[in-house]
């Protein structure tokens, strides 16, 4: 049962996160011939305010 996790910047819309995880499931069932219905895609939205690089924050 292939679980794929998605960290990124707040902001999308369900549309876009809805397409993702489309498109990342139809991918991931090519890759390791499973279906669908065994792949979990869980979506994080994070605030740039939390999300840092080099020492500073992206916010």
């Amino acid at each position: 049962m292939p679980l794929v996790e998605i960290k990124w910047w707040s902001g999308r819309d369900d549309a876009t996160k809805a397409k993702t995880i489309k498109l990342v499931t139809e991918a991931v069932c090519e890759a390791c011939g499973c279906a669908p219905d065994a792949v979990t895609v869980i979506i994080h939205d994070v605030p740039k305010a939390s999300w840092g690089k080099g020492g500073k924050p992206f916010a």
